[in-house]
Order: structure tokens, then C-alpha cells, then sequence
């Protein structure tokens, strides 16, 4: 999993290059670290930005080649986020179709139960 801080120096090291959203950060896969991530990429970009302002023409094209990084981390980081999201909504809709069919079993179960228990209850009870 990489760690993105916001330090004083370059960010390249941390930062995977710029090679489309399929980058070189390791996903625990975690809607919740996702978030840390995503967090701590918005920093990263921040500071990259105030960068940009630099007077030093070297400066302000390393930040660049380093934003657009950043940004490619960014959009990769919410694509897991959106599948980690998928992942989870359908999980819960396999939960919630597992439930309403043990349900409908022990309904079934309880309805016979009684039905076995009690042959003549109710017209027992009535008359």
C-alpha cells in the first residue's frame, strides 16, 4: 500500500509515473483505506499546485510531470473505489436474497410445524 504524505520535497519516488490508471500504488482494497488514499492524494495534488507557482522553470515542469502522476493515481484510485462499492452493494444484495430465502424456509418449516402439531385445533377450539 503507498503512503502519500505532504513533504517539502519532490514527490516522484511515492508516485507512480504517469502510465495510465492502471498505476503502480497497491490497493488494499478497502472502501476505507481507498478514502485514506484518496485523501491523501487531494494533499499531494494541493501542494503540487502551489508548485506549479514557482519561479523556476525546472521547478514548475517537474511539478507538472508529477501532477499529472498524481492525477493519474487520483482517477485510478477512483476506479477502485467505484468497483469496491459495486463489490459491496452486490454483496449485500446476495446477503439480503440468502435471508429472505431462510426466511421463507423456516415460515414454511413453522407453518408445518404447526400444522402437525395442532391437526384439529381450530375446528376443535370452534365447535
Amino acid at each position: 500500500m503507498a503512503v502519500l504524505t505532504a513533504p517539502a520535497a519532490p514527490l516522484s519516488p511515492s508516485l507512480p509515473q504517469a502510465a495510465g490508471p492502471s498505476c503502480s500504488l497497491q490497493r488494499s482494497g478497502s472502501l476505507w483505506q481507498l478514502g485514506i488514499e484518496a485523501q491523501e492524494l487531494t494533499t499531494a495534488i494541493g501542494l503540487l499546485a502551489q508548485r506549479l507557482e514557482s519561479d523556476e522553470p525546472d521547478d514548475r515542469q517537474q511539478a507538472l510531470a508529477e501532477l499529472e502522476a498524481t492525477l493519474l493515481a487520483e482517477e485510478g484510485n477512483k476506479a477502485a473505489k467505484a468497483d469496491a462499492t459495486c463489490w459491496v452493494i452486490e454483496h449485500l444484495r446476495g446477503q439480503a436474497g440468502d435471508f429472505q430465502e431462510r426466511c421463507h424456509f423456516w415460515a414454511a418449516v413453522q407453518a408445518a410445524c404447526i400444522k402437525a402439531s395442532c391437526p384439529g385445533s381450530l375446528s376443535s377450539s370452534v365447535g
